[in-house]
């Protein structure tokens, strides 16, 4: 029922799952500043259950070990590609939100990859998990794009 490739890419969803529900904690003092601790405790919140769903769902699919390997070698490289990008500016809400911008369009793209797998195999609980994750990270995308914008503004406004 599940190749190899449905398994790894698998295991890359669930390192986006856990790489943003880290980022989101290690930077949640800013983000709640920026965005209100309900969107921070929404985001943490949807990622966990994208994880137990997919965690789950590879369980039951006996492709745990290949899913797992996957998981940890995409949080490994995730993580350094993160800390290098955002170094030690987890203060600065501009920096989370331009890495934010970076990540949820990579987390988009690895749904959407994962949901042909699931259409493939037509299975439609994969599906519905693919949906909703390209829907979130759609969203965070959104939100983001929209505060860079009024970052943006407002260190442009003229002052006559």
């Amino acid at each position: 029922m599940i190749n190899e490739f449905t398994a790894k890419k698998i295991g890359e969803v669930l390192a986006f799952c856990e790489v943003g529900i880290d980022t989101w904690k290690r930077a949640s003092l800013t983000l709640t500043n920026t965005l209100g601790a309900e969107q921070v405790t929404s985001y943490i919140d949807t990622n966990n259950a994208h994880l137990e769903a997919l965690k789950k769902f590879v369980e039951e699919s006996g492709v745990s070990e290949i899913t797992l390997t996957k998981q940890g070698k995409t949080v490994e490289k995730l993580t350094k590609m993160r800390d290098l990008y955002v170094g030690d500016e987890w203060e600065n809400a501009t920096e989370i939100m331009e890495w934010s911008g970076f990540f949820e369009g990579a987390a988009i793209v690895h749904f959407a990859l994962l949901n042909g797998c699931a259409q493939g195999i037509d299975n439609s609980s994969l599906m519905m998990i693919c949906e909703e994750g390209l829907n979130f990270h759609g969203e965070i995308l959104d939100l983001a794009t929209s505060e860079l914008a009024s970052v943006g503004q407002a260190k442009n406004i003229k002052i006559d």
